[in-house]
């Protein structure tokens, strides 16, 4: 592991730029269902494994939404373009969600009636209530892990002229990775933010965001990347002496 760090510490030199105005920040799969007790993700989860997500939904509750929301803020006022993405069916019985998240709704319905991957109009898909979405923001729907597969947004970002793509959300090891991955692989530089995204367990949180920044992107807290936009932003507005 020492060696792991020494690298990283190494490849953290190479970083690029964040410039203000070619940035965007995605947010992954913050839905009611993801990270709310009340709906059928937990249920299950907590009787087949009691207690096995109780660390993830405090951690969503007592840390991720609190930075989200001071991190969201802050786009809106840098003019920074916020998207979220939803995780759910087009498809009124989910067949168009991969085959192995199918098999988890075969499964799930058959042994306690509930699905824990709903369709995008059922009440559990929505953004959380305390994530309040603006008019200027966008969300995006999606039926697999990574947004890119199932949508263009690396169409839209390039037209954009986007360079830098902030990911955050939930679960970090699942489709926080599965997107911040694809982001990379469409030639954007990608910044996993580690304190706004949240796995089930300590282990897996830090197991996905050193396996994504050995290879794929760069791992930083909120407020570094904050720091990093604002102190961009100032050098930009500073005057140049004649």
């Amino acid at each position: 592991m020492e060696n792991v760090e020494k690298y990283l510490r190494l490849r953290r030199n190479f970083m690029g730029d964040i410039d203000p105005k070619k940035t965007v920040l995605l947010v992954i799969d913050m839905q009611k269902y993801q990270v709310e007790r009340e709906w059928a993700v937990y249920k299950i989860m907590d009787t087949n494994s009691p207690g096995l997500l109780e660390y993830f939904v405090e951690e969503v509750q007592k840390k991720v939404v609190p930075n989200l929301q001071k991190l969201i803020q802050f786009c809106h006022e840098m003019k920074i373009p916020v998207i979220y993405t939803k995780f759910s069916s087009f498809m009124v019985d989910g067949s168009d969600l991969p085959k192995p998240i199918q098999t988890q709704n075969k499964m799930a319905k058959e042994f306690m009636g509930l699905v824990p991957y709903p369709h995008i109009a059922d009440p559990s898909s929505e953004i959380i209530d305390d994530l309040k979405v603006e008019k200027e923001d966008v969300i995006l729907q999606k039926n697999t892990s990574g947004v890119f597969i199932s949508t263009r947004l690396d169409s839209y970002l390039k037209n954009m002229g986007v360079e830098t793509v902030l990911v955050c959300g939930v679960v970090t090891n699942f489709c926080v990775e599965s997107s911040a991955r694809e982001a990379a692989d469409y030639g954007f530089q990608v910044v996993m933010l580690d304190d706004c995204c949240a796995a089930w367990s300590p282990e897996l949180q830090q197991a996905a965001l050193k396996t994504f920044e050995l290879l794929y992107g760069y791992v930083m807290s909120f407020e570094k990347v904050i720091k990093k936009l604002t102190r961009k932003m100032k050098v930009k507005q500073t005057p140049t002496v004649q």
